[in-house]
């Protein structure tokens, strides 16, 4: 059966009628009459309106200038969707012809405009319709793509060259098998960080999501934010990808990787395994970090699950989640042997926890901000589409700063690069001390998470983030 292009089309009208009209005035009340015409065209369904409205809110989010109200947001969204629905319909209109690769050539494109709304800021329930439209169609070839294609698995167990060894008196408490009742009583009334452990050890996702080729056969077509290069490297970049690419170019080197560098005799290590300070290198505040030699990329603090959501069929909330009726959010966090989130704190609270491999997690207590040398920039609430109400605060907690407690999960990522005041400027395995002489006083937890492993962090808790391994993380903001 053919998607559904007449009904896109119609939605596109509808988006229209219900706050693209808006949007058209605030473009013209700012003097960008070929934004406003743009977007009228893309509404109306005029031939290529749609790829130049999302070419015009692209250079306008380029050059500097940004996207100065939500009407841009708009713009882009409303444009990459009709482009998508031209795509389609350019593919519909080949089928059954002989022109088999010019079709697939744009169903891709259309997937591609898809994603890239999702990710510029479309609602997942805004854009899922088209996705669906597009894949009912988009035909992948699993015999040429990946029958025989030797890709790895993600580590399930810790290489001893990564391992890192806790000392016991900077080990963060464990607490297995914790109750909502227990959990609120115990750590979230007192803002302490714990180590809930294997809390999601019986998801699907913990086979499903280590296998690559299964990640490439199933999702390699959608598209994808990368975080491309170290994340204080100057090279470093942000691009878009699709999910076959990201396997092929660096996921699948790094699992390859971590296979060479050797299993521990036992098999999967976990933080209750790893308290002996005299077996392998410890991670303190020293000088001894050592970095993988493969390239580095990072999804990270993704939605993909709003973009992708059959994934949610692979795991559930922790329990302690519903200490606050659920997860207001949940995100994905995939990438290669040495991605960093940098030390920083966020104003919601967060459950985090791996899928697939392992990674190092280090946590301050929201008292020790005098110590943390922010940054000065500004932490500022990023724009939702249109007004979602996302990101808002179950409970506001104040340090002393400044910032909007409304701030969009995503400002992190971004943010880092612009130096945003949540975020310190020290590196905490590699503190200057001689620049940050207060730094010292600052008593560090750690933890090492392995899969189905989760920790605990309250808001305005400061922690720092390192993947030993390949990984694939998830957190849920609540």
């Amino acid at each position: 059966m053919s998607p559904p292009w007449d009904d896109l089309r119609s939605a596109l009208t509808g988006m229209g009628e219900s706050f693209g009209a808006d949007a058209v005035r605030d473009l013209q009340a700012e003097g960008c009459a070929d934004a406003a015409d743009a977007l009228l065209g893309a509404i109306a369904g005029d031939p290529g309106a749609g790829a130049r409205a999302a070419a015009i809110a692209w250079a306008r989010l380029k050059t500097g200038v940004g996207w100065t109200t939500p009407a841009w947001r708009e713009l882009y969204v409303i444009g990459q969707l009709r482009e998508a629905t031209e795509a389609g319909e350019q593919a519909a209109a080949l089928e059954g012809s002989t022109r088999a690769a010019e079709r697939d050539a744009a169903l891709r494109r259309a997937m591609l405009a898809v994603d890239m709304a999702h990710v510029m800021g479309a609602p997942g329930e805004t854009a899922l319709p088209f996705a669906r439209a597009v894949e009912t169609c988009l035909k992948l070839n699993a015999n040429d793509a990946i029958h025989g294609e030797d890709l790895p698995m993600i580590p399930d167990a810790l290489p001893a060259n990564v391992a890192p060894s806790i000392d016991p008196k900077h080990a963060l408490p464990r607490r297995d098998a914790l109750s909502s009742k227990e959990f609120k009583r115990d750590f979230f009334n007192q803002d302490k960080p714990v180590c809930l452990g294997a809390v999601g050890a019986l998801w699907p996702a913990l086979a499903k999501w280590r296998d690559l080729a299964w990640l490439k056969k199933q999702h390699g077509h959608r598209n994808v934010p990368l975080e491309v290069g170290a994340f204080d490297d100057e090279a470093w970049r942000e691009e878009v990808t699709s999910l076959a690419s990201f396997v092929d170019e660096f996921l699948a080197p790094s699992a390859r990787a971590d296979a060479d560098a050797g299993r521990m005799e036992n098999g999967a290590q976990t933080s209750a395994t790893l308290l002996d300070a005299n077996k392998r290198r410890r991670v303190t505040d020293d000088t001894s970090v050592t970095h993988p030699t493969t390239k580095i990329a990072y999804l990270a603090q993704h939605q993909l699950f709003e973009q992708i959501p059959d994934l949610l069929a692979d795991f559930e909330a922790p329990e302690v989640c519903d200490a606050f009726g659920g997860a207001d959010r949940v995100n994905a966090w995939i990438g290669t042997r040495g991605t960093v989130t940098p030390c920083h704190f966020d104003s919601y609270d967060n459950v985090l926890g791996q899928v697939a491999g392992f990674k190092f997690v280090r946590l301050y207590d929201a008292k020790d901000a005098p110590f943390m040398y922010r940054h000065a920039g500004a932490w500022e609430e990023n724009r939702t589409w249109p007004s979602s109400g996302e990101g808002e605060e179950k409970r506001a907690k104040d340090d002393g700063g400044e910032e909007n407690e409304n701030e969009n999960a995503n400002a992190l990522r971004l943010g880092a690069r612009g130096a945003q005041g949540n975020i310190s400027r020290v590196d905490v395995e590699r503190p200057d001390h001689e620049k940050f002489p207060l730094f010292a006083n600052a008593r560090h937890m750690d933890v090492v998470l392995g899969p189905g492993e989760f920790v605990y962090i309250p808001a305005r808790c400061w922690h720092y983030v390192r993947a030993l391994t390949t990984s694939v993380s998830l957190n849920f903001l609540f």
